[in-house]
């Protein structure tokens, strides 16, 4: 009889330490979800960073609309186009029309072209290089 009871007491105890132990939860099932913690933070990353690119994109619009007023106030003022944007800093009366050039919102200069009556002022873009199609332009 105590062989028996030592046997139950045995088997109870097992089946409590196996109950226990599967309370936890296994390595390959902490994988799966930090696997599926990191796609669901990437894809939300992934989104922030593109409305943080449609935010900069928004940004150089508005300041090459502004630099495009500057240039047409030069005109009216000087009865000519600037030469450069510079000449809105250092204009030929002294009398700045802007106190600094701005950079696009990744730190490049805006560029500007004139031919003959025709102007464009354009930002490189995200990736810094002319003449691809991120660039954002104003003509005139």
């Amino acid at each position: 009889m105590l062989l028996h009871q030592r046997l139950a007491a045995l088997r109870s105890h097992l089946a409590k330490a196996r109950s226990c132990a599967r309370k936890g939860m296994t390595l390959i099932e902490i994988m799966i979800v930090v696997t599926l913690m990191v796609a669901i933070m990437g894809l939300i990353g992934w989104n922030v960073l593109g409305m943080a690119d449609n935010a900069n994109d928004g940004l150089a619009e508005t300041q090459l609309k502004a630099l495009k007023g500057n240039i047409e106030y030069y005109r009216l003022t000087y009865k000519k186009l600037p030469e450069k944007l510079e000449d809105l800093v250092n204009p030929p009366g002294n009398k700045s029309i802007i106190d600094e050039l701005p950079t696009d919102p990744w730190g490049n200069p805006y560029l500007y072209e004139k031919a003959g009556n025709k102007v464009k002022i354009y930002s490189m873009g995200r990736d810094g290089l002319q003449n691809t199609e991120d660039d954002i332009v104003v003509s005139f």
